[in-house]
């Protein structure tokens, strides 16, 4: 047996992703909501929208360039968790801090930026605990084929297949939570 064949690449998980696949929107609907979407999140209509969204305000790395992105969130304890695997997070590495705008309100939040298959299993794993698999699965944006929830090295296999991270905001300490308890 070849080398590669026996064991996955150094920092890639040795299991099959094929159980565990991303359900998202297609990218040219969100493309062409997204206009609408953060204008509605960042005015007094923000209450049209549903009550998981949230637009984070990022700066480019290099050119300075503002970007308003809606994303939606998991909330888990004091937490609220994002997940892409778009390529606009790498404006995050290295950064403490993000601006955010929660329920209509502009405010500076804590950021962890986490692109570590294993670890964002185990996030994912504690949503399926907290939510149930059929919740988490619609707010992670992940299905299984089966149907049912997946073990935590499925997890890990497609979150280094997809090239998921895991965005995770808390509130300053002394500052109010981000969301009302649910």
């Amino acid at each position: 047996m070849p080398a590669s064949a026996s064991r996955p690449p150094a920092g890639r998980v040795d299991t099959e992703p094929t159980e565990v696949q991303r359900r998202t929107p297609p990218q040219a609907l969100v493309d062409a909501l997204n206009p609408l979407v953060r204008w509605l999140a960042t005015s007094h209509f923000h209450g049209l929208l549903d009550d998981s969204l949230v637009v984070l305000h990022v700066s480019g790395r290099r050119t300075g360039r503002r970007y308003d992105i809606p994303v939606g969130y998991l909330r888990l304890g004091d937490r609220l968790l994002v997940t892409t695997q778009h390529r606009w997070r790498t404006n995050l590495r290295g950064r403490h801090h993000v601006d955010v705008t929660v329920g209509g309100v502009r405010r500076t939040v804590g950021l962890r930026l986490d692109e570590s298959p294993v670890s964002i299993a185990a996030t994912y794993a504690k949503a399926i605990d907290v939510y149930g698999w059929r919740e988490a699965s619609r707010r992670l944006g992940l299905r299984t084929r089966s149907g049912e929830a997946p073990s935590r090295g499925q997890l890990a296999a497609a979150a280094d297949a997809y090239g998921l991270a895991v965005l995770e905001l808390t509130a300053a300490p002394g500052e109010p939570a981000l969301v009302a308890a649910t």
